[in-house]
């Protein structure tokens, strides 16, 4: 019979994809932050909001690579401070202009938004280092809120602008809800 035990990572891996996640992460707010920036100046701060936890995290993991002697699997404060957006990011920046524009990009940033959840959780399941069990926990319950908080984001900016969600989109709602909803029952 196959052992299907989730695969652990050595420390140095998991300090190294969560790094740098999160280090994608933040350029992506930062980029969607100065997005909304013109017209959204709440959706702008928001992302801004955002783009600092995942420094904060970042920070986080420098300390604990630090504990465990693994400072070198990190990309450093200052490297990061010498860039403020990736040459890809910076070519691909635009500014909002308009409703759709708006509505289809926050979209994005939701979906993005679960999969970095999505990852934080298979980071947290695969983790057999004591030292990192309590920030991956940690980075888990805050990815769970960042998809809460741009899901009404999204729903406010809908409201605000007169859109309504899309049929499929509100049936997923409730089939989502419907699956939370039995996992505490």
């Amino acid at each position: 019979m196959i052992d299907l035990t989730p695969l652990t990572l050595l420390p140095q891996e998991q300090l190294v994809l969560a790094s740098t996640h999160e280090n994608q992460e933040m350029y992506r707010y930062r980029r969607l932050a100065l997005s909304f920036l013109p017209n959204a100046t709440y959706i702008s701060r928001l992302m801004a909001a955002l783009g600092s936890e995942c420094e904060q995290r970042l920070d986080t993991l420098g300390h604990v690579a630090e504990r465990l002697g693994l400072s070198a699997c990190l990309t450093t404060t200052e490297a990061r401070n010498d860039h403020s957006l990736p040459a890809t990011a910076a070519q691909r920046h635009f500014f909002i202009t308009d409703d759709v524009m708006a509505d289809q990009t926050l979209k994005q940033a939701l979906e993005a938004a679960h999969h970095s959840r999505h990852f934080s959780d298979r980071l947290l399941e695969t983790n057999a280092t004591p030292e990192l069990h309590e920030p991956f926990l940690t980075f888990a319950r805050q990815k769970h809120v960042a998809c809460r908080v741009l899901q009404e984001c999204q729903e406010q900016w809908r409201l605000a602008s007169g859109q309504r969600p899309r049929p499929e989109e509100a049936h997923h709602r409730a089939r989502v809800a419907r699956l939370n909803l039995s996992t505490f029952g």
